[in-house]
């Protein structure tokens, strides 16, 4: 008896094909699979997205990259951060597209490429106003000529990110111009096949808008998973009860006693706890449902089990499943109560967690 996350894929081909009717047909998705794909379990997300249709992912690291390969994934792939060292061969010999955010990286590539009679393909990173990764326009500027000549690379795509496309329209809109003053530094001289600049925000907000620029892709992660307005959510977290204990009046329950059990209280305990992702922060505050009837968690969660009040269920036994939370259920309370936003709850779900698909 294990935890289950079980992803809905209805509710996944749901969310995909609502991006694609807001972009239209003229643009594409890069789907973002960082992260175990956001904790969802990039194997199962990648082979689900493939069979949708889906030719372009994108991923955090080389690691991840050379995975999805391992997986079977035949689309295009493109690291999102910096690749160094042994990373820029391992790219460019599995056919991984790399970021480039400096002159440094993109001439270590052009030598790597160089070495092993192959072309390294870049995507060029621009910072608009994320203060992250990206060559500011002025760097552009300063070495266009040169990144140009360089013979060992094709430069087939341009980006930027997003830092505000949720909560400030004015700052979004001087990132686009800051893309756009970028972009036309290249004019005639570099035709890219990749132009991608929207974020799941940036999706919502702007996909629907003139922004001036003529993007041919946006990426987007979380809008897939179904947590932002308009999707619908893909995940149900289904737990076991590995053990029942009934409880003495007063009865400390837990680490530190943080809960005193009632008179004639009947205790299950769940097989998750703090070391699978459920915050210690949602100790003696979370309702888990159990038989259609909320049981709250009592007593502090420990690293690998925790224990809910289960006294009004009926005929409860040992492997019963609580549902944290549901398809139809809002995930930004659970992720509040843990101090969290929801990106950073589902990313965390270890992979203790059987994921399977339904």
């Amino acid at each position: 008896m294990k935890a289950t996350l079980h992803i809905n894929k209805k509710n996944v081909k749901y969310n995909l094909e609502y991006i694609k009717n807001k972009i239209g047909k003229d643009k594409d998705i890069i789907v973002m699979l960082k992260a175990n794909a956001y904790g969802v379990g990039d194997k199962n997300m990648a082979m689900l997205f493939q069979e949708f249709g889906v030719k372009f992912f994108g991923v955090a690291n080389i690691e991840e990259a050379i995975r999805l390969r391992e997986y079977g994934i035949k689309g295009e792939i493109l690291v999102t951060s910096p690749c160094i060292g042994d990373e820029i061969k391992d790219a460019i010999q599995n056919n991984i597209s790399m970021s480039v955010s400096n002159i440094e990286n993109i001439n270590d590539i052009d030598m790597v490429a160089k070495s092993i009679s192959k072309k390294a393909k870049l995507h060029i990173k621009v910072e608009t106003g994320m203060t992250r990764l990206g060559f500011s326009y002025y760097e552009l500027r300063k070495n266009i000529e040169f990144i140009l000549n360089l013979k060992n690379i094709e430069i087939e795509g341009i980006y930027t990110h997003l830092s505000c496309a949720g909560s400030d329209d004015e700052y979004t809109k001087l990132q686009f111009d800051e893309f756009k003053k970028t972009l036309n530094l290249f004019g005639r001289k570099l035709k890219f096949k990749y132009i991608h600049i929207l974020n799941s925000d940036g999706t919502e907000n702007f996909s629907n808008k003139d922004i001036g620029i003529n993007y041919t892709h946006i990426r987007v992660g979380l809008m897939l998973y179904g947590y932002t307005k308009n999707t619908k959510p893909i995940l149900k977290l289904e737990v076991p009860i590995i053990h029942i204990n009934n409880v003495k009046k007063y009865q400390k329950v837990g680490y530190d006693g943080t809960f005193l059990a009632k008179p004639k209280m009947k205790i299950a305990v769940l097989k998750i706890g703090y070391a699978d992702g459920i915050s210690r922060l949602l100790s003696n505050k979370l309702n888990v449902v159990i038989d259609g009837k909320k049981c709250p968690i009592v007593g502090n969660i420990c690293m690998d089990m925790c224990m809910v009040d289960v006294t009004d269920v009926d005929d409860v036994k040992v492997g019963d499943n609580a549902v944290f939370f549901d398809y139809d259920n809002d995930l930004e309370e659970i992720s509040k109560l843990s101090g969290k936003i929801v990106y950073e709850f589902i990313s965390g779900l270890s992979n203790r967690i059987d994921r399977t698909i339904e």
